[in-house]
């Protein structure tokens, strides 16, 4: 009797075992899918981000832009130029000191700009911390050249979630304008262009537009554009379409700046939205 309760309670234990094993393993393997899941979530997410907020001058695969990447920043080759074992990441006041790690420092530099550069400040223009951390993380996932698979196999799930549906952050304090066509422009400016073009003179990476539909133009070109045409509804959707201008083409700044090649924004923009945004250049006055 006393054998058969011994052996019956070897059997329980050994059975409760093997159900917690199975169980712990089961939980592990949901807990990794689960993760990858969010990770791929993120990434879709900074990937819809990053070609709102960043694209059009850092390029869509992170080139950056101009000869010798001068002007926006290439983006795809941090991890060599500022990543761990670079002089900019292991010196005394680097980013290992200052911010602890990459993904730290780009984070920072999304939020709070780059002193002396036309990098904005995102997050003092309203750019939520789930957008900052997404496009960090999008950003990340360039390194080495390519866009992480994860992040790509999950578009179609990712199409389908509230946040895919989330419109563009907007710039605060901006009435509605009386000409719809004008309003969708506003829209589409302040996702794609305002992160090299100002609304007024101030020049950024591309020169302040205030004006330039107006009888002397803008304060850096005047009544002609970047790439030497003169202003009119077809030079302005030709040089948004192909960009162009930069040092040595069309006439120099008058406000003393020097600008950097306008990167085309037909890849990015259909020519209805182009459109829309010539149409909004118009109620910008000096």
């Amino acid at each position: 009797m006393t054998k058969n309760i011994a052996v019956s309670l070897l059997f329980t234990l050994a059975t409760v075992a093997l159900l917690g094993f199975i169980w712990i393993g089961q939980t592990n393997d949901r807990l990794v899918a689960t993760n990858l899941r969010q990770d791929a979530l993120q990434l879709e997410f900074g990937q819809r981000n990053y070609e709102q907020y960043c694209a059009t001058c850092h390029g869509l695969a992170g080139e950056g832009q101009g000869p010798g990447n001068k002007g926006a920043p290439k983006l795809s080759d941090l991890q060599g130029r500022l990543g761990p074992g670079t002089e900019a990441f292991t010196r005394e006041n680097g980013i290992q000191k200052k911010y602890g790690s990459l993904r730290n420092y780009v984070e920072a530099i999304i939020s709070y700009g780059k002193t002396g550069t036309a990098m904005p400040a995102w997050k003092l223009q309203g750019m939520r911390d789930d957008q900052v951390k997404a496009i960090a993380a999008y950003v990340m996932s360039m390194q080495g050249g390519a866009i992480s698979p994860v992040a790509l196999d999950s578009a179609k799930s990712w199409a389908a979630t509230t946040e895919a549906g989330l419109p563009p952050t907007p710039t605060p304090n901006e009435p509605p304008l009386d000409d719809p066509l004008a309003e969708a422009g506003k829209q589409t400016f302040n996702t794609y262009c305002i992160s090299c073009h100002n609304k007024t003179d101030a020049s950024g990476t591309g020169p302040g537009l205030a004006g330039l539909f107006g009888e002397t133009g803008t304060k850096a070109f005047g009544t002609t554009l970047p790439n030497g045409n003169p202003v009119n509804d077809e030079n302005v959707l030709d040089w948004i379409t192909n960009g162009g201008g930069g040092p040595g083409v069309g006439p120099d700044p008058q406000d003393g700046a020097s600008y950097g090649v306008m990167p085309p924004q037909g890849q990015i923009l259909s020519e209805d939205k182009i459109l829309e945004v010539i149409a909004y250049l118009k109620t910008l006055t000096r």
